[in-house]
């Protein structure tokens, strides 16, 4: 995909088509980067850290309460919005079927499930996971009676395997010829992309939000954090510089953060390594943020950022067996260890064993009631599933 300077960044919640997403400025760089400590971590035995203005061991974990609300939960309705002004503009509107694609914790169900409520269309079902194993279309054929619907998380719908996509086969089949009426779907990326090569999806107009750079990721926590009422610093404990702060501050002030920081280099270069997904972005915060140790801290309201990027990264020479689970994980959108051996060309044991060594190592993390690619873990899995020519997604 194109890079796009920081100075003509969008809006933070610009949606755009699938073709037209850009990642952040410094994407490649920060890949190369992080390609560089894998090497140097396979080739020392233990990674050759940056010298840390800040020693995490001055500092504790945040209580739950207070990290509610410094970091709450990302609210997608704005996106919906987006998602219906976009409609409403562009040709779309009169296609059969409309994609609004995103990766993981990227948010489409929850942004069609929204868009969905406020246009009063009735989502779809997912069928069971009997249905998708026996390759029933009794799930589909429950669809055929609405004219308007909206499908929230499409890779619910399917399994890697000859049953487990037939039914999804026979819907899209149904749906991009218009047999269906009209439906917006929300689909995983590295869903879509499978699918793209499995079933056919060509023509079919797919929108997702835009890369977001590092101011725009600064205002955004900013904005959250008690809906901006919170006095709120931030610093790096990698630089020691200012992260961000939303205290008021005199213009000259302003002018000398200005230029020792360079404002929001560090949250640049965290959008940069999460290809400006917000979602993934919001988990490196919430998971990174500090607070002084000391019971008698000066400033309530200082808080420290451990070095964003130093997240559980996949060695180097990690195994075809290993990599396999991890590309069958994405490509589902997260599952069960059932349906995750009914999807791999080997034994249910050796899927759950390989699961079981990601797990303890910080690899994956289990969302929803399945098991997926973990949020600090995701950059580091895509770069070496590309490294290898796996099939990867289009953000």
């Amino acid at each position: 995909m194109a890079q796009r300077s920081t100075e003509t960044a969008s809006s933070p919640w610009a949606v755009v088509a699938l073709d037209k997403f850009c990642t952040p400025e410094h994407t490649q760089k920060s890949q190369w980067r992080r390609s560089r400590r894998v090497m140097l971590t396979w080739l020392t035995g233990k990674r050759t850290a940056e010298q840390q203005a800040k020693e995490e061991n001055e500092l504790r974990l945040l209580p739950e309460v207070k990290l509610a609300h410094l970091v709450p939960r990302i609210d997608w309705s704005p996106v919906a919005d987006r998602l219906t002004q976009t409609l409403s503009e562009s040709e779309a509107t009169h296609e059969p079927v409309v994609f609004f694609i995103t990766p993981p914790y990227g948010g489409h169900a929850s942004v069609v499930s929204l868009w969905a409520e406020q246009q009063g269309i009735r989502c779809l079902m997912a069928p069971s996971h009997q249905e998708l194993t026996e390759g029933s279309l009794e799930w589909v054929e429950r669809c055929g009676h609405l004219n308007r619907w909206a499908l929230p998380a499409l890779e619910r719908h399917m399994l890697r395997h000859t049953q487990g996509l037939q039914g999804v086969r026979a819907f899209l089949e149904r749906a991009l010829s218009g047999r269906l009426g009209r439906g917006v779907i929300g689909c995983d990326s590295w869903t879509y992309a499978y699918l793209q090569q499995a079933v056919g999806i060509e023509g079919a107009p797919a929108f997702t939000l835009q890369g977001m750079e590092g101011k725009q990721l600064a205002d955004y926590f900013v904005s959250i954090a008690d809906n901006g009422q919170n006095r709120l610093t931030v610093y790096s404990t990698r630089t020691g510089r200012q992260v961000l702060t939303n205290q008021p501050a005199d213009q000259k002030k302003a002018q000398e953060a200005e230029r020792k920081a360079s404002t929001h280099k560090e949250l640049q270069r965290l959008a940069a390594h999460c290809r400006g997904h917000l979602g993934v972005a919001w988990h490196y915060w919430r998971k990174r943020l500090r607070e002084p140790a000391q019971e008698d801290a000066p400033d309530a309201s200082e808080l420290w950022l451990l070095d964003a990027l130093a997240d559980a990264e996949l060695p180097a020479d990690t195994g075809d067996v290993a990599l396999l689970v991890l590309h069958a994980l994405l490509l589902h959108g997260g599952l069960e260890d059932q349906a995750l051996g009914d999807v791999l060309p080997f034994s249910h044991h050796e899927a759950l064993n390989a699961r079981l060594a990601l797990t303890r190592q910080g690899i994956l993390s289990r969302e929803d009631g399945r098991w997926q690619v973990a949020p600090l873990s995701y950059a580091s899995v895509r770069q070496l599933l590309a490294s290898r020519n796996y099939l990867v997604d289009p953000l």
